[in-house]
């Protein structure tokens, strides 16, 4: 079913409250079992017509392949997205004080489809991707709370301060072992540039120092130092 305006001015609405134990505060917007898809052009426009203030936002049991865009909205504390089509989170998109998302059961099943949820809010405390494949994946709990350090809650689970640091850890020797290939790398550059010049024969040598002094542009001389330097 295409997302259109109409979608969202009939859909069902009623004050409950899931998340703080307080009786009819929040005002939930039902989109559940409609076989909604992602419509990049009527999306927008349609979502504009959500009602405001509207707290919770329950699009579960759709076909949506992402996150809606609701960056603009300050109210919407709570997005319920199970058993959709998503593949990928783009934590920009989500409300300004998103504090819980429910992703359980899509399609996400790397660390890379997860990694956009590191542009989310700092107020995201709770997150559930119960369900996708990724949730297998070893070291999964320390790359979401790494990706995601406001996250109190994952998975119905408190956030431990064991998992804090070893996601810290995880990152540190992640940075190390970059730094590691990076100056390996280097190594390897200079070894080469230098095998060249030892190389290089003694009139060659001269006749590129006679082609610098005589060059008249930044681009020869750069080329004939380079050369010279072993540069290939």
């Amino acid at each position: 079913m295409k997302f259109t305006p109409s979608v969202i001015l009939d859909a069902a609405e009623y004050y409950v409250d899931h998340f703080d134990r307080k009786h009819d505060v929040d005002k939930s917007t039902i989109l559940r079992n409609l076989q909604l898809e992602t419509d990049d052009e009527l999306m927008p426009s349609s979502l504009k017509r959500l009602a405001k203030p509207t707290h919770v936002l329950d699009l579960t049991n759709n076909e949506l392949t992402s996150i809606p865009d609701l960056q603009l909205r300050s109210d919407i504390h709570t997005i319920l997205l199970s058993r959709n089509q998503i593949s990928l989170l783009d934590g920009r998109l989500l409300p300004r004080k998103i504090r819980n998302l429910v992703v359980a059961d899509n399609t996400l099943s790397t660390f890379e489809q997860l990694n956009g949820l590191k542009g989310a809010p700092s107020t995201l405390e709770n997150l559930v991707l119960r369900g996708n494949q990724v949730c297998h994946t070893a070291g999964y709990r320390e790359h979401v709370v790494r990706t995601v350090p406001s996250l109190t809650v994952l998975d119905f689970e408190r956030v431990t301060n064991q998992e804090r640091l070893r996601s810290k850890q995880v990152e540190s020797s992640k940075i190390a072992t970059e730094a590691t290939v990076t100056d390996t790398r280097r190594d390897k550059s200079s070894e080469i540039m230098h095998l060249v010049v030892s190389k290089m024969s003694d009139e060659k040598r001269k006749e590129l120092k006679e082609q610098l002094a005589s060059a008249t542009s930044l681009a020869e001389i750069a080329r004939i130092e380079k050369l010279l330097s072993g540069g290939v």
